[in-house]
């Protein structure tokens, strides 16, 4: 989650359009990192499903913060 909060602070800075090079950046990294957590097994344990699933509606969060700025 370390990698998502920098990315956060990046995108509360950001200033622009959708067509914007940085901005299809930042939303690409955030995009791989929901790929990352989607990769990751539970193996069953609760605790683990639990901290995937707060992780990916964090970065959900923070996409959708990046598209309102990107209007």
């Amino acid at each position: 989650m370390g990698e998502a909060e920098q990315l956060e602070e990046e995108v509360d800075e950001f200033v622009g359009r959708k067509t914007d090079k940085s901005y299809r950046l930042l939303e690409e990294m955030l995009t791989k990192l929901l790929l990352e957590l989607d990769s990751i097994e539970t193996g069953g344990q609760d605790s683990v499903r639990q901290a995937r699933k707060e992780s990916v509606h964090r970065i959900q969060a923070i996409l959708e913060k990046l598209e309102r700025k990107g209007l």
